[in-house]
């Protein structure tokens, strides 16, 4: 009998489908599953050092949870979410949580904000669903078009409601 955790991962090698290429990072953890994910668009540019510009590598660390509140808030991670059939991956970051109560299929269920860096308009936040959520990467290092490298840090951000 296959373990939950093998099915799991059976199940992301399908939802990543075959590596287009591997490379090596410093200061992995040992048992951990690490995955290289290239950033398009610019929904996380802000200018500021911490920015991911497309173009850019992330390395996700797979994060298991059971619950939407062990989502750790305000930091880069990517997003594989499942809506309606399709698949989407996001690099966004979250920041909170709050219950759904608007439609009998999602009652009791909680929502989490996948929010970008990127202030202009047309870079609100999305609200995910947490059954929509089929796997999460905390992002533990970038690479940069130009090769440099950082690690991400935690970083709130904020958003100006408009009147």
């Amino acid at each position: 009998m296959e373990s939950d955790n093998n099915k799991g991962l059976n199940g992301l090698e399908a939802a990543l489908g075959k590596p287009r290429y591997y490379i090596d990072a410093p200061d992995k953890l040992p048992g951990e599953n690490y995955y290289w994910f290239p950033n398009v668009g610019d929904s996380m540019t802000d200018n500021t050092p911490g920015s991911i510009p497309g173009g850019s590598l992330t390395l996700g660390r797979l994060l298991t949870v059971d619950n939407i509140t062990e989502i750790p808030l305000h930091r880069p991670m990517v997003f594989i979410i499942e809506y309606k059939g399709e698949q989407f991956c996001l690099l966004k970051s979250p920041a909170g949580t709050r219950a759904i109560d608007t439609t009998d299929e999602n009652t009791g269920s909680a929502a989490l904000c996948l929010r970008s860096y990127h202030p202009g308009p047309g870079y609100d936040d999305l609200w995910v669903p947490f059954q929509n959520i089929r796997y999460i990467f905390v992002v533990e290092r970038v690479r940069r078009p130009n090769g440099t490298e950082f690690v991400p840090e935690e970083k709130e951000v904020t958003r100006i409601k408009n009147k």
